[in-house]
């Protein structure tokens, strides 16, 4: 018998491997999360495209449906990262949490375990979207998908890993929900999800190439909407901002 509890990969896999069971046995939340974005894409891609359209840089050559593509999917990332936080309030109030935190697992698996489980259900409902390629008219090859996938699997990871810190300070559901939409609503807008950057004035220019699902949403747009290329600079910066948001899980665990 191993006195000392188990490893932090062990415990982190089982940590991993409980938040991907608890999201096949909550149906609604893939409802929530998809039905959602999905509606907006639609309201946006074709009820607003003519008015939204002309805001398109000049030198793209697909549709506003097409363009919206990487922030719908950001979008998804982000309620699904949302929803799998606010189950760390739920395992606090059910005492779940305090009964591992006592256990021998070390604490910087609870929150590694949680901060993955979190990143990979979002990166799973996230990445469903990419069946719509063939539908608006895009010819994304591998390279370009696989590309794509790698940076939704950085967003998915950073907005898992910040809301689980700002769920471990927060005593109640209604709390979380609003420091939450206080962050992440104003992150998303600033992304490049829904309106370029280019264009917007300098200070506006400014805040969005320091928010790092700006990084993510413009990988993932160039990835599928141009001719991909191993940008090692957004590379690097995507695997920093994924390395960055698990520290900060980390640190911010109770």
């Amino acid at each position: 018998m191993n006195i000392n509890g188990p490893s932090i990969t062990t415990a982190t896999g089982i940590i991993w491997r409980r938040e991907l069971v608890r999201f096949t046995r909550q149906p609604g939340r893939i409802i929530a999360a998809i039905g959602t974005s999905v509606l907006i894409w639609v309201l946006l891609g074709s009820g607003f495209a003519n008015s939204l359209e002309p805001k398109i840089a000049a030198d793209e050559s697909i549709s506003f449906s097409a363009w919206l593509l990487p922030g719908m999917m950001t979008l998804i990332a982000m309620f699904s990262s949302i929803f799998s936080s606010l189950s760390t309030i739920e395992d606090r109030q059910t005492g779940w949490l305090q009964a591992v935190l006592v256990s021998p697992a070390p604490r910087l698996s609870i929150a590694l375990g949680r901060a993955l489980g979190g990143g990979s259900v979002a990166f799973i409902q996230a990445g469903i979207l990419l069946a719509a390629i063939p539908l608006i008219g895009l010819s994304t090859g591998f390279i370009g998908v696989l590309l794509a996938l790698f940076s939704l699997a950085m967003a998915s990871l950073a907005m898992s890993a910040i809301g689980l810190a700002f769920a471990w300070r927060c005593q109640s559901a209604s709390s979380f929900h609003s420091v939450m939409n206080l962050v992440f609503m104003p992150m998303w807008l600033l992304s490049g999800s829904v309106f370029p950057i280019n264009g917007s004035s300098t200070w506006l220019s400014i805040v969005a190439w320091c928010n790092p699902l700006t990084w993510c949403t413009t990988a993932m747009r160039t990835s599928l909407t141009s001719t991909p290329e191993w940008d090692m600079i957004g590379l690097s910066v995507l695997v920093s901002i994924g390395a960055l948001a698990i520290a900060t899980a980390v640190i911010s665990r109770r």
